[in-house]
């Protein structure tokens, strides 16, 4: 766990310090799946409010109402479990893609390095997502007026997703400190296990991360306008 902050005060040091380590740390990313999980357990109360505003939205009997609510209730700690492995594959699917993306710029990494990286940078993303959780909670969740209104640390805080749609407000989400601080970490890391130019390695990082981020935000495109078509209020 030492490394995972190290590498957010000292990440030049460290990442040189990493390069040099020829087994990669299965502990490390366990420990980054498990930051993950844990967000995973204080949103609960926020993902039943949000799947209970999206039942209500959908003019159903009060009886299939509720029992659609136990079933979330019920489903939530497999849900969970299957979410964890779906993070683990995540990063197994970045590591490869970081590879296939220095390899394109004519740079060599080997994959278990991709891998390293990729934890050991993405580490600041769910320490962002575990603030963001606890100003949820301690805002209150009945400040919670629609699905889209649960990112408290981007650019989302400056709009709201009536003036932009619900696209561009995932998007605009996605725009936040630790976000950014994810893509610096990644292109020093970049820098330091590849060797290349600074200013390379940042154009590779930010593309990475724009890719990344492009899947979620589609999937939120194609949802809304699968609910318009439904009539489904969001």
């Amino acid at each position: 766990m030492n490394t995972f902050f190290l590498v957010l005060f000292s990440p030049v040091k460290t990442f040189g310090e990493l390069k040099t380590v020829d087994k990669f740390s299965a502990m490390s990313l366990i420990m980054l799946l498990f930051l993950m999980l844990l967000n995973l357990i204080l949103m609960i109360p926020v993902s039943e409010k949000i799947a209970l505003m999206t039942f209500s939205s959908m003019s159903l009997p009060e009886s299939q109402l509720e029992m659609m609510t136990q079933v979330v209730h019920k489903m939530r700690y497999l849900q969970m479990a299957g979410t964890t492995i779906v993070y683990l594959i995540m990063f197994l699917f970045y590591a490869l893609l970081l590879f296939v993306f220095v390899r394109i710029a004519q740079d060599k990494l080997e994959y278990k390095k991709a891998l390293q990286l990729i934890v050991y940078s993405y580490f600041i993303i769910p320490v962002g997502d575990l603030i963001n959780t606890v100003l949820l909670h301690v805002r209150g969740l009945e400040a919670i007026t629609n699905i889209y209104d649960i990112s408290l640390t981007g650019l989302t805080l400056f709009t709201s997703v009536e003036q932009t749609g619900a696209t561009l407000y995932t998007f605009l989400g996605y725009i936040n400190p630790f976000q950014l601080g994810f893509m610096v970490l990644l292109s020093i890391g970049l820098k330091v296990f590849a060797d290349m130019k600074q200013t390379k390695a940042l154009i590779i990082s930010v593309l990475f991360w724009l890719f990344t981020i492009l899947i979620p935000t589609l999937s939120v495109y194609f949802a809304a306008s699968a609910a318009a078509k439904a009539g489904v209020m969001q």
